[in-house]
């Protein structure tokens, strides 16, 4: 993070962050710089992985999310999400990975999805597996990640970036960092569906569910 830090204040020309989380670059923007910066996400809007549940899951009422305190930028958009949904949010209010892996236990019999927060803080390489192990056992589907790695770890299904197309994005940014203009930081415009097939076969996905929650952001 200094690393990133010390470019992007010391960087003379325009500059475009591209495979770093919201949570990452958020505050490296922050600071003061000599040229104008953007971002894209590394991560597709969370609420996107709401409406892939509601496909591959039309039944399901209750969604689990940890939270962080203070509330993260990307949490008043969800519940908007999950409302028009007809999503009951309940979120879990921790501050670190273990209190997310304990908040989640008790709570368990009553969710009927589990989404993960694009926060690498709650949600990493530690906490993760414990998460995954717990849900499958009760046979509740989590849902979202950072990337698809998530996905291949045991998560069920996420709506990721889609890296093939990213440049076409970058390219707009860049333009409008070239003429001057500092478009807003954004999730990437271009993304699609990564499915575990096991963990869906597991928990007794429908092919024909499947199939159109994969072609729920295609084109």
């Amino acid at each position: 993070r200094e690393t990133i830090q010390t470019v992007i204040q010391e960087c003379a020309i325009p500059l475009l962050a591209v495979r770093v989380s919201r949570q990452q670059v958020t505050p490296l923007l922050t600071f003061p710089r000599q040229a104008a910066a953007s971002a894209i996400y590394l991560e597709a809007d969370p609420l996107l992985n709401l409406q892939l549940a509601r496909v591959l899951l039309p039944q399901a009422r209750t969604v689990g999310v940890w939270v962080s305190t203070p509330a993260p930028a990307w949490l008043s958009s969800l519940r908007r999400e999950a409302r028009r949904l007809q999503f009951t949010l309940e979120e879990m209010r921790v501050s670190d990975d273990l209190e997310a892996v304990r908040a989640l236990r008790p709570r368990l019999t009553r969710l009927d999805v589990v989404l993960l927060p694009p926060d690498s803080t709650l949600i990493n390489e530690w906490s993760l597996k414990p998460l995954l192990l717990m849900t499958l056992r009760q046979g509740v589907p989590v849902f979202g990640g950072l990337t698809a790695s998530y996905v291949e770890a045991g998560v069920l299904a996420a709506v990721v970036a889609d890296e093939a197309r990213l440049p076409e994005q970058m390219q707009r940014f860049i333009a409008e960092l070239a003429h001057g203009r500092t478009p807003a930081p954004t999730y990437p415009t271009t993304v699609r569906v990564v499915i575990n097939a096991t963990v869906a076969q597991t928990l007794g996905l429908s092919a024909d569910a499947v199939a159109r929650a994969r072609a729920l952001f295609s084109r």
